[in-house]
């Protein structure tokens, strides 16, 4: 519980960095030398065209750190945890990642996936009736 606590609170601070910056990947301030960059409302480049995001989710904040070869989504879902989970747990293996654990309480829950070189986790977070997603990879 307090690792999800923990990845909330940096999706927070990702969050507000990203908006204080103003800095995006469109953004002129933003290179390809960048270490860490910010971004808000698209998909980065890491979280390949096929995984899975529901038809009602908003992307919010993005961090992709070069350094650490690791990408960051924040997504707030209009629809309960369970059904998200569900959502992600289905897309998932659909579209051929291995989920390697899903475990969870009814109001937070974490999936671990992984396909090919990519491997990352994803936290949800109830928020009343919508969940709060957090989309982490690490990969290539």
């Amino acid at each position: 519980m307090n690792l999800l606590r923990n990845r909330l609170v940096v999706a927070a601070l990702v969050a507000t960095l990203g908006s204080a910056a103003a800095c995006s990947d469109d953004s002129p301030l933003a290179t390809a030398d960048d270490p860490v960059v910010f971004g808000e409302g698209v998909r980065p480049p890491a979280i390949p065209s096929d995984f899975p995001i529901p038809s009602n989710a908003v992307i919010g904040s993005t961090m992709i750190d070069r350094t650490n070869h690791r990408t960051e989504m924040a997504l707030q879902v209009g629809s309960g945890l369970e059904a998200v989970v569900q959502y992600f747990n289905v897309g998932l293996v659909s579209q051929g990642y291995v989920v390697g654990a899903s475990h969870g309480t009814a109001a937070a829950w974490t999936i671990s996936f992984s396909r090919g070189e990519l491997s990352g986790e994803i936290d949800f977070s109830a928020a009343g009736a919508a969940t709060q997603v957090l989309v982490a990879v690490n990969g290539i």
